[in-house]
């Protein structure tokens, strides 16, 4: 009678063991699916992501384009440089100073009845980068605000440089040395997305 409980219960605990086998097999099989499964979500997220991203960033070249091509007409400034400088200013438009008050360059405002606000940025001072306080124009819509750029560098003295250029390189080099830009990068990261966008 012992040994056939002996041999029940050996039964029985073969039987739980196989049991706990299966389920701890059965939970790794849909784990595995689970990550399968999100790691296919998240590329198939990034792969959009990129896409509109991409879709955004020629949008916005397509909505400055025909104002950088007018003020070349009116100023003979190249339409590469506006545009670049519309995109390295305001982040692609996604800056608080280009969403909210249509500043697509970083204009300044020098006078106190000017359509304005003022903003923290960065600068270079003495090679050192430090943020400041600075007021800026605000305008009703982009193409004033492409309009207002063209008409700074189209008709002060010290944007002829840039005006005269014979090139998109010496035009960039020429915004920052006429101040511009603090940055001491700036040239260069203007041309880089003049080649990186082919503008």
């Amino acid at each position: 009678m012992a040994r056939k409980q002996k041999r029940k219960s050996r039964k029985n605990k073969n039987f739980f063991i196989y049991l706990q086998m299966a389920s701890t097999a059965i939970i790794s099989i849909c784990i595995m699916i689970v990550v399968i499964f999100t790691a296919n979500r998240i590329s198939n997220l990034s792969d959009i992501d990129e896409d509109s991203l991409t879709e955004s960033r020629e949008n916005f070249i397509t909505a400055v384009a025909p104002y950088a091509v007018e003020n070349h007409k009116k100023y003979g400034i190249y339409p590469s440089i506006t545009i670049a400088q519309a995109i390295l200013e305001s982040n692609w438009g996604e800056s608080q100073l280009s969403r909210e008050y249509n500043n697509y360059f970083g204009i300044k405002s020098f006078n106190e009845s000017d359509q304005r606000v003022v903003l923290p940025t960065y600068e270079y001072v003495s090679g050192e980068k430090v943020k400041v306080d600075s007021a800026f124009r605000a305008y009703d819509n982009l193409s004033k605000s492409i309009e207002h750029h063209g008409i700074l560098l189209g008709q002060a003295d010290r944007y002829e440089k840039v005006r005269s250029a014979s090139g998109y390189i010496e035009a960039a080099n020429a915004l920052y040395e006429a101040g511009y830009a603090t940055d001491p990068r700036y040239p260069e990261k203007l041309m880089s997305i003049i080649e990186e966008y082919n503008l």
